[in-house]
């Protein structure tokens, strides 16, 4: 029996989470993306805290990376924003849920299984902005991630 790396094992657990229902595994509704497209629009990076709208930049053009920020949640209104948006998770129901809303919506975004534990599948200064929501929780080496945003992060970026 071939032995699951503890990414693999958190991998697994989120996609049975998302199977049963899990907050953090249900894509935003249509409504909600409209309402994103003028410009409505709140995004959490925390389970109780929003973030406050003036703390982005112009997302309009902007080479956006979600990182470990799969589910149809975000992704979706940064889309509606008009930022170039690339997702990167490793749980392959989160992926599904980002697919399946830009297939209902009609928007083009790209979508990697990779393990941010990892090196990140991106030459350096690829992204102008990262939006990382709470997930560091799932991972050993916070620093490791740290150091792979800013190399992937364009000087100067957000």
């Amino acid at each position: 029996m071939e032995k699951m790396n503890y990414t693999d094992v958190n991998s697994k657990t989120i996609d049975s989470w998302i199977e049963k229902g899990w907050e953090w595994g249900i894509p935003i509704s249509h409504e909600e993306y409209l309402k994103a497209k003028n410009g409505e629009f709140n995004v959490l990076l925390t389970p109780q805290k929003y973030v406050p709208q003036k703390w982005f930049p112009e997302l309009k053009n902007k080479k956006l990376l979600g990182l470990a920020c799969g589910g149809g949640q975000q992704m979706p209104v940064f889309s509606a924003l008009g930022a170039i948006c690339t997702v990167v998770d490793y749980s392959d129901k989160q992926l599904e849920n980002e697919k399946m809303i830009a297939e209902r919506e009609n928007y083009e975004i790209e979508i990697i299984k990779a393990d941010m534990s990892k090196k990140l599948p991106f030459n350096d200064e690829t992204f102008d902005i990262i939006f990382h929501p709470v997930s560091n929780c799932y991972i050993e080496n916070v620093y490791h991630v740290w150091n792979e945003c800013y190399r992937v992060l364009k000087k100067g970026g957000f």
